[in-house]
């Protein structure tokens, strides 16, 4: 037994040299099974890339609301400004913490009044001087009054004494002198008559030797004399008439006009004296009006460096504070800082009443409407959503970043929130949801499968064998459902995602503008859809003619609805893990 197995156990050369050509053959068949197994998945796993997976839909009848999504901050619906009031530059000596509830008359604010307090002291000296030169202006005034009256009276007594004089000569002096110039006249003529009577006699007796020659000759001598005190008597009335009389009379009513004349010239000058003196008090009292007002100005600029709370409030510094600067300015809002007149340095807030205020692209703004209900989420507050309602939609396109994307125009819109028990703070990132709409009972499928080209929307059909496109109507859409007006029926299904063969099935239609209902879909972020695919040249429709879906050309929108991505617009990284921010979102 031995023997035989030690036969078997050593087979003869040539056996051995078989068997080996056998395990090699063998093993070269395990290495070229593995390489056409390892090519085979390659080429299998590429194809599986190049083509995707077919998914489909069945269309049914739905209900979705269209929500508009908008990111903004939260501000208070009620604030007071507070801004510096004291002239020129101040620096604050004092503040009060950021974020202190403050009551009303609590000091928020405390601005250095050493230049003020300096100034307040020249002007006080300047008040007394301005005081005491008033004073002594009015003094003058009064002395001058008092002049003036007495002069007036003087030059009124002078005319009534002129005036005395003159009716004393007319109705006096006058007819005295000439009623003493007749009957000088008349006794002149009586004398003569008895001289020449006498004179007569005389002659008559001297003829008769009666007299002497020597009273016949006096006699004679008084009748002359007689005759020359009637001529005499006659002459002194004429020069009285014609020469003396009008001489007085001139004179008296050149006195009269004389001292009616000073009399005005007296007024007048005391009127100009009195003028001036009043002048001159006016002057001193202005000058030293002005100084009482600039003292009160001081005064009260002094009693603004003391910046009090009008009411109470959440304090929020303005522009600054926290490391943040002011508008336009180097400085921070701390002590030490230096502001200027009407800046504003603190904002007290009613958190009791919070709004969002964001700012929506213009061809959303037809969408919105006051009133519209809205929930917001805010930032740091994780599970907990706030309701409110729009209450402001701005009417001017805000301008604040023109000057970097002048094609970008966004309305300012405030939502209101209502009461709640969380204490809300302003400048806080706030994301609200705005219902639009609610869309009950109508044709609806994914956005995924609506496919549009030339301004026509498509959907395909799913089949065993090979799927159609065919032509839709699309009426109100949202983020991820689009309205079907014509072309389906609930129950049949639609893919959701179709290769380049399918695409360039897409009929060659001629183009069309928007349709009047056509889903109305956000132009500044694409809504939720699939990675666009982008057919060039060949397949359906005109040479070089471009077929996109996903994030291509999106469904026809409404009349004035702009094309997706206007001017300025950035695309969005939305795709199918949903709607970038800003756009709209739905709700099943």
């Amino acid at each position: 037994m031995f023997s035989s197995s030690n036969a078997h156990a050593r087979p003869s050369r040539p056996n051995t040299r078989r068997r080996g050509a056998a395990l090699a053959y063998a093993a070269s068949g395990v290495v070229a099974l593995c390489v056409v197994g390892w090519v085979g998945w390659t080429v299998v796993s590429r194809a599986a890339a190049v083509e995707p997976k077919v998914t489909a839909h069945r269309v049914e009848r739905r209900s979705f609301s269209v929500i508009l999504k908008e990111k903004g901050e939260l501000r208070a619906v009620e604030s007071t400004d507070i801004k510096s009031d004291v002239e020129g530059r101040a620096t604050i000596i004092s503040l009060i913490p950021e974020g202190t509830a403050v009551k009303e008359g609590d000091l928020l604010v405390e601005l250095a009044s050493n230049e003020i307090e300096d100034k307040i002291r020249a002007e006080e000296l300047k008040e007394a001087s301005s005081e005491a030169t008033y004073r002594a202006a009015a003094t003058e005034l009064d002395i001058q009054r008092d002049q003036n009256a007495s002069d007036i009276r003087k030059a009124e007594l002078k005319v009534e004494l002129a005036r005395l004089a003159y009716d004393q000569y007319v109705k006096g002096d006058w007819e005295q002198r000439l009623r003493d110039a007749d009957i000088a006249i008349e006794q002149a003529r009586i004398t003569l008559e008895r001289r020449q009577e006498d004179l007569t006699a005389s002659q008559e007796l001297f003829d008769l030797k009666y007299i002497t020659e020597t009273k016949y000759k006096e006699d004679e001598f008084n009748f002359k004399r007689a005759a020359w005190e009637l001529e005499k008597a006659q002459l002194a009335k004429v020069v009285l008439e014609e020469y003396t009389h009008k001489t007085t009379l001139r004179e008296k009513e050149s006195d009269l006009d004389e001292a009616i004349k000073e009399l005005e010239r007296v007024r007048k000058s005391a009127q100009a004296e009195e003028e001036k003196k009043a002048a001159a008090l006016a002057s001193r009292e202005k000058e030293l009006n002005l100084t009482r007002d600039k003292l009160a100005n001081l005064r009260e600029q002094r009693s603004k460096c003391r910046i009090i709370a009008p009411g109470p409030g959440l304090v929020v510094y303005y522009g600054g504070g926290g490391g943040r600067m002011f508008m336009g300015s180097d400085e921070q809002i701390k002590e030490g800082a230096t502001v200027f007149e009407r800046q504003t340095l603190i904002t007290l807030v009613n958190t009791t009443r919070m709004k969002v205020v964001a700012n929506v692209h213009e061809s959303k703004t037809d969408k919105i409407a006051i009133e519209q209900p809205a929930t917001v989420q805010v930032e740091g507050i994780p599970g907990q959503l706030f309701r409110g309602r729009v209450s402001k939609i701005g009417v001017l396109a805000e301008s604040q970043n023109r000057w970097i994307n002048p094609d970008l125009k966004q309305y300012e819109i405030e939502i209101e929130l209502e009461p709640a028990e969380t204490e809300l703070k302003p400048g806080v990132t706030a994301v609200a949801e705005i219902l639009v709409k609610n869309v009950a009972d109508v044709t609806a499928v994914p956005v995924q499968a609506v496919f549009s080209k030339n301004g026509h929307s498509f959907v395909f059909l799913a089949s065993r064998t090979e799927a159609a496109p065919v032509e839709v109507k699309t009426g109100i859409a949202s983020t991820q459902w689009v309205e079907l007006t014509e072309g389906l029926s609930p129950g049949v299904d639609v893919l959701l995602a179709v290769s380049d063969h399918h695409l360039r099935l897409l009929p060659d239609l001629p183009p069309v503008g928007p349709q009047v209902n056509g889903p109305q879909f956000d132009p500044e972020q694409p809504m939720r859809m699939r990675p666009a695919v982008t057919a060039e040249r060949g397949g359906a429709g005109e040479p070089g003619a471009k077929v996109t879906f996903g994030r291509g050309e999106r469904p026809a929108g409404a009349p004035g609805q702009r094309p997706a991505g206007g001017p300025g617009q950035r695309p969005s990284s939305g795709g199918a893990h949903g709607p970038a921010r800003g756009g709209e979102s739905q709700q099943p």
